[in-house]
């Protein structure tokens, strides 16, 4: 029977019922499979004809050397040598295609991988945010990607460093007999000590990557930081935090590296250590067994042969345990809690485009006790009205217009939304881009809406002053452009997109008086270039009330009080006392 589990959230007396089945993990590989598995087998398809062309050389060689003993036509050395180049040429132009498949595929498991994990990071709830640093991040689209693309083009060798093992050993055992398993002895003996290296190998990947999860993470705050770094020239003391994550790197890298020589020192004796014991075993065996020049030089074509398997192997075993781990990592950060696509309905048959009834909303869904950041939330906005959304410092602005793009967790109600959206956010987002692409987002040029937008937002002034105009390459975060050049940018490329509704989180905050009033008369105002769109304007200005269609009060996460100007004045409530208060500031 399946258990049910119940719990109650305090704050805002709400009753969640747990099922006791747990969610199933996801993982990646069944995807990648589905979508990359054909051109894959193909590629395992060539590997294998590969794989049997290149028996087919000791087997000539036999032939050409049985020729130059015996007294056969010539013609049959001109056949045999002729045949040695022909299965030469073939062999190498199959195994180049090969290649080139296994290359292909395993560039795009990497592209697919990287856009898989942006995705998802853009997708992510706010309780899943916290577990998951900005460097995990990074590291899996650069390390954990790349090591797929890194182990495609060799992975055929789980399969295919056997099949040539066992075929050599089978060709060997028909010239040298049973003294070829002296060989096979030392081969056996070998596979243990790799698998313990193999093993010891995986602990010191799995230290590495938290080293350089930490490294990288301390980096993008670092370079995040920069400005505030020099000023307060903490160079010596960050660079010192930077240096002992490094140097923990780097022991482990050292410790790596150790066995990789050991590995390596190993398996390139191999070979040599397997004929050795083989033809020793061979001549002192048996009198009559004579080591003649076709026996030996087979043989050793044959051991040759030996010698990329066996190297190989191990070598894709520790390959395949660290792909193994980066499954792991991605998979965990794969299956992380999404937002809830059902937390805004879309549904088109309603009149108003926004419209919330009775909402509850929290930004972290897994702690109970924690008080909703919105409680009892009832709003509708009409077509093309100016709604300003104002209160004071935390009382649940910036988090209404959250809970409308569906990114807070809803505890009850209803949230609906009709048309498109653009939306300004408190703190403007730059693209690393020319100040042209930032506005444009993507869009095709129109130059006239363009002109319009750019005149509207006041930046007519601001392309003239860049030293290459609206072609001039913003750094990444704005970084050449001040807070208000950055905030009007956000602001036109959302004019620019032409959006049904609008969102505004605070635009006129970051600019001065004198351009925040034209920013408002032709863009957000009355006679605006928004004029006929639905707008939500967070402001902390109250110059511009007077002129909005409707104006909503927030205290303490609530709404206290929805009017126009004129109206929640003669109430004398909350709006009054907001008034007062910015006046007296």
């Amino acid at each position: 029977s399946q258990s049910t589990k119940a719990s109650f959230r305090k704050a805002s007396g709400q009753v969640n019922f747990n099922n006791g089945r747990r969610k199933k993990v996801a993982s990646i590989m069944i995807p990648l499979c589905k979508a990359f598995g054909p051109m894959f087998i193909f590629g395992a398809f060539l590997k294998l004809s590969q794989d049997i062309m290149i028996f087919i050389s000791p087997q000539v060689l036999k032939l050409l050397i049985q020729f130059i003993d015996g007294d056969e036509p010539l013609w049959k050395g001109y056949l045999y040598s002729i045949l040695l180049l022909l299965t030469a040429i073939i062999q190498t132009l199959v195994l180049s295609q090969y290649f080139n498949r296994m290359f292909i595929v395993g560039l795009r498991i990497r592209t697919a991988l990287i856009a898989a994990i942006y995705r998802k990071a853009l997708r992510m709830s706010n309780a899943a945010r916290k577990e998951s640093t900005v460097g995990e991040i990074v590291n899996l689209m650069s390390v954990d990607a790349q090591r797929f693309m890194d182990l495609t083009a060799y992975i055929n060798m789980i399969w295919s460093a056997p099949l040539q093992i066992a075929l050599a050993l089978y060709f060997l055992w028909d010239i040298l007999g049973p003294s070829v398993l002296a060989g096979l002895a030392v081969m056996i003996i070998l596979i243990p000590v790799n698998a313990l290296i193999a093993n010891k190998s995986k602990t010191l990947q799995i230290r590495q990557m938290k080293s350089k999860d930490e490294r990288v993470k301390l980096m993008n705050e670092v370079l995040n930081g920069i400005k505030v770094l020099k000023l307060y020239a903490w160079e010596p003391s960050f660079e010192q935090q930077i240096l002992n994550i490094r140097n923990k790197e780097i022991k482990v890298l050292k410790e790596a590296a150790y066995l990789n020589a050991g590995t390596s020192f190993i398996w390139s004796c191999a070979p040599f250590l397997v004929s050795l014991v083989s033809f020793a075993t061979y001549v002192f065996i048996d009198e009559n067994n004579v080591l003649d020049s076709s026996k030996a030089f087979v043989s050793l074509s044959l051991f040759n042969i030996l010698r990329f398997p066996l190297s190989m192997l191990p070598m894709m075993i520790s390959n395949v345990v660290q792909a193994s781990v980066s499954v792991k990592r991605i998979n965990v950060f794969m299956n992380t809690e999404e937002l809830d696509p059902n937390n805004v309905q879309h549904d088109q048959s309603e009149i108003h485009p926004l419209l919330i009834e009775n909402g509850t909303f929290t930004w972290d869904s897994s702690d109970s006790t924690e008080r909703p950041t919105l409680r009892n939330i009832n709003l509708q906005i009409k077509h093309g009205q100016c709604v300003a959304v104002v209160g004071s410092v935390g009382s649940g602005k910036s988090s209404l217009i959250s809970a409308l793009l569906g990114e807070m967790y809803r505890l009850s109600g209803r949230v609906n939304t009709k048309g498109s959206i653009a939306y300004v956010s408190q703190q403007a987002w730059i693209q690393n881009a020319t100040l042209q692409d930032n506005i444009l987002f993507g869009k095709p040029l129109d130059k006239a809406l363009y002109t319009k937008v750019v005149e509207a937002c006041a930046l007519m002034l601001d392309i003239k002053m860049l030293p290459a105009g609206d072609q001039t390459e913003i750094g990444e975060k704005g970084i050449n452009l001040s807070g208000g050049q950055k905030q009007r940018v956000a602001l036109a490329r959302a004019v620019y997109s032409d959006s049904e509704v609008f969102f505004l989180d605070d635009p006129l905050s970051a600019v001065d008086s004198h351009v925040g009033k034209h920013i408002f008369e032709n863009v957000i105002g009355p006679s605006g270039l928004l004029k006929k769109k639905t707008r939500v304007l967070v402001t902390h200005g109250i110059t511009y009330l007077p002129e909005v269609d409707n104006i909503v009060v927030l205290k303490d996460g609530e709404i206290t009080e929805v009017g126009t100007y004129k109206q929640l004045l003669e109430k004398k409530g909350a709006f009054a006392d907001f008034l007062i208060q910015h006046l007296q500031e």
